[in-house]
């Protein structure tokens, strides 16, 4: 009976030990609550590389071809006949022979209007100050810039002329490579190695080269602008005559009824030369009529050589003195007349 009794302590014990391992072993419950996300924000800077702002290229448009007028892009070796609608690229040329006109549209919106035998090079176009600088070489001839935005300097034997706003008209001597420029309206700038000269509002200047200066540049006088240079203007340039007002109102045109100089929109290009008939300068003031050389001194016909003294006829070897009839040797005195 006590064995039994051990035997039946020995088992519940076992039971009861195997049980609590159970419960150490078993895995607690699965919760239910999601696990939380970690978020990683990693940050990336970038430099990005800078590169060179291309500059804009630069081409022009013919436009209102008449008579001869040729172009030739850099690639090409002879010009060739243009017409509406040719387009010259950089570094391109356009010509005008004897009866040829046009007008060049850049690609800067600025206007160019052709004289006939004028001839000129599109160099460069770049971009300054959030702005563009259009160069241009004028070789021969005549042109009117009607500016749209930006700069235009226009370069000429005798030294370069930059317009800001808003018209200007360079025109090159093909004899003294003298150039002319007139500032219709607004800024235009003048400079050669001799320093920068400022026009404005129906002013003009003409830019010399050394040959005609004894070898060294000069600045030249500022001048006001001639009833020519205005017609020119309206004939050649019929943009500029939205500023003709303006100019009317300030003064600065020679005529009174503007509108009457305007041509006939159907009409041929009149001759200036006969309209308005380039008058000569005045002398320069050297002492003028009765001083220097003029007539009263020096050399003029009172005193010097003149007829009046010297070798004159009232005086020295004249008919009155000297051997004049009336003394010396004349019939009259002398051995001349009693």
């Amino acid at each position: 009976m006590k064995k039994l009794s051990t035997l039946f302590l020995i088992i519940l014990f076992s039971s009861l030990s195997a049980c609590q391992r159970e419960e150490t072993l078993s895995l607690p419950p699965t919760s239910t609550t999601p696990a939380r996300e970690i978020s990683v924000t990693a940050t990336v800077t970038v430099t990005p590389t800078l590169l060179p702002t291309p500059d804009p290229a630069l081409n022009a448009t013919l436009q209102e071809v008449e008579g001869s007028v040729e172009a030739k892009d850099i690639v090409e070796a002879t010009f060739s006949i243009a017409e509406d609608g040719r387009v010259v690229q950089e570094e391109g040329q356009v010509r005008t022979l004897e009866d040829g006109y046009t007008r060049v549209d850049l690609s800067t919106g600025t206007l160019i209007r052709m004289a006939p035998l004028s001839y000129f090079t599109l160099v460069s176009n770049e971009p300054v100050d959030d702005s563009l600088f259009t160069r241009i070489k004028l070789e021969l001839g005549q042109i009117w810039v009607v500016l749209n935005g930006g700069v235009v300097e226009v370069e000429t034997p005798s030294g370069q002329a930059a317009v800001r706003g808003s018209y200007m008209m360079i025109e090159i001597d093909p004899v003294t490579q003298e150039a002319l420029i007139t500032c219709l309206e607004g800024s235009c700038e003048l400079s050669n190695p001799a320093g920068v000269l400022q026009l404005t509002n129906g002013q003009r200047a003409k830019l010399q080269p050394p040959e005609l200066t004894e070898g060294n540049f000069i600045l030249p006088p500022i001048e006001e602008m001639r009833e020519r240079d205005f017609a020119e203007w309206l004939f050649f340039a019929p943009e500029a005559q939205d500023i003709f007002p303006h100019l009317h109102k300030e003064g600065i045109l020679p005529w009174e009824d503007w509108e009457g100089i305007l041509p006939d929109e159907d009409g041929d290009f009149p001759n200036l030369d006969e309209l308005f008939p380039e008058l000569p300068l005045p002398p320069p003031d050297d002492g003028g009529l009765l001083d220097g050389d003029g007539i009263l001194d020096g050399d003029g016909l009172l005193d010097g050589d003149g007829i009046l003294d010297g070798d004159g006829l009232l005086d020295g070897d004249g008919p009155l003195g000297g051997d004049g009839p009336p003394a010396g040797d004349g019939p009259l005195g002398g051995a001349g007349l009693p």
